[in-house]
């Protein structure tokens, strides 16, 4: 099951040029790939020896909502920090919409927008129809001056819509007169693996943390028809895991030494990974693959800013095509938070991110051996190579 949230909050501070170009599907998972990794890097720099799960999709998706309010320079750096070519508002959400509308009537996969706007204020006419047409997100007028009240409305249609993975997102004191406007997207899955794996296969054994200590942990086994890889570029292994009922799989990168989880990482930084899953091949393998529950939670401005995106966080931020008022707006902060459950049957996860915008946001003989007892990164996408969430999973409790 995944879950994912965004929360954008915008307030008030007191202080691009249109292209017809467009991007290809491919070139659009390429830059949302390229995208993940280089946020992913950057928050591990933060965050060394820890478990990190995160949903690129649902933070890309939140910062897009933002950047078809933006104009200017603004727009310009969330573009190339996401890897889009300039393009028209209307291009960029086109895009969003095509995986949006792909899922609408999924019955494992739900996603939902909301935008919370605060009372006495509106949407531009453009900037609401592309959040209601295109990111299929209906807009609601909200007092976030009673802040205690507006947050425990956000908060109760966020429990809402991820099946109560995930609650109290967001505080009272992160809301004020001040706030302007709150873009809320949440995404629900749930999803059991095509191949299960039998609970009678299921033993303790250990997984190597490094060359020299190890844990215990739940250890699934199951024998079946897998896409598999072999992929000297990153010195690593590759499995890919399917979800019943649709498009999606959870992909597992393992690399070949137990302390080789940072040196592939290095790697992935030059080599695309969606091009390396076109090399994969279905074949015999015996897995094993931890049962492991994870928790992750982090504030993303720095990690953002690194990216390139500087001036959706200054008293600089062009966000003029959100409002009917002439009030300047920028971003303060961006939090995201996220768990993730992996068992027998499938997987059960969610994520939140809030974005406050804030006073100046082939052939083989015999079965593959796929045994992931040591650190491994794991990535949830589509058919398209547009991906969910993805993690890495270095430790035991």
């Amino acid at each position: 099951m995944f879950s994912i949230l965004i929360i954008l909050l915008i307030t008030v501070t007191t202080s691009m040029q249109d292209s017809n170009t467009n991007i290809s599907d491919e070139n659009f998972a390429r830059s949302s790939e390229n995208f993940g990794f280089k946020l992913f890097f950057e928050v591990g720099k933060a965050n060394a020896r820890k478990n990190i799960i995160f949903s690129p999709f649902s933070i890309q998706t939140c910062l897009a909502m933002a950047r078809v309010g933006a104009a200017g320079e603004t727009a310009a750096e969330m573009d190339r920090a996401m890897g889009f070519p300039q393009m028209k508002e209307e291009a960029l959400a086109d895009k969003y919409y095509d995986i949006l509308s792909k899922y609408a009537n999924s019955k494992i996969l739900k996603i939902a927008n909301k935008i919370y706007v605060m009372k006495g204020y509106s949407l531009k006419p453009n900037y609401n129809e592309l959040l209601a047409n295109r990111f299929l997100s209906a807009a609601e007028n909200i007092n976030f001056s009673q802040n205690i009240q507006a947050a425990k409305d956000i908060n109760s249609w966020v429990e809402s819509k991820t099946n109560r993975l995930i609650t109290d997102i967001i505080s009272p004191n992160l809301l004020s007169g001040d706030t302007r406007m709150v873009l809320l997207n949440a995404i629900h899955f749930k999803g059991n693996w095509v191949i299960p794996f039998p609970e009678t296969g299921t033993r303790d054994k250990d997984f190597h943390l490094d060359d020299r200590n190890n844990v215990k942990v739940k250890m699934m086994r199951v024998n079946g028809k897998f896409r598999y890889g072999e992929f000297e570029d990153l010195d690593a292994t590759a499995l890919e895991m399917r979800y019943e009922d649709s498009d999606l799989s959870m992909l597992v990168l393992l690399p070949k030494s137990r302390n080789g989880l940072a040196q592939m990482e290095e790697k992935l930084k030059s080599i695309s990974l969606n091009e390396l899953v076109k090399r994969m091949y279905t074949t015999e393998v015996i897995v094993d693959f931890p049962k492991f529950r994870s928790e992750f939670s982090v504030t993303l401005n720095d990690a953002l800013q690194k990216l390139g995106m500087r001036r959706m966080f200054s008293g600089d931020a062009n966000f003029s095509r959100m409002l009917q008022s002439s009030e300047n707006l920028s971003i303060s902060t961006v939090v995201h938070k996220a768990f993730i459950e992996v068992n027998e049957i499938g997987t059960e996860a969610a994520a939140s991110t809030v974005i406050s915008i804030g006073a100046i946001s082939g052939t083989v003989s015999g079965p593959k051996i796929f045994n992931v007892d040591h650190p491994f990164y794991f990535f949830v996408r589509n058919s398209k190579g547009i991906y969910l969430f993805q993690g890495s999973q270095i430790y035991f409790v």
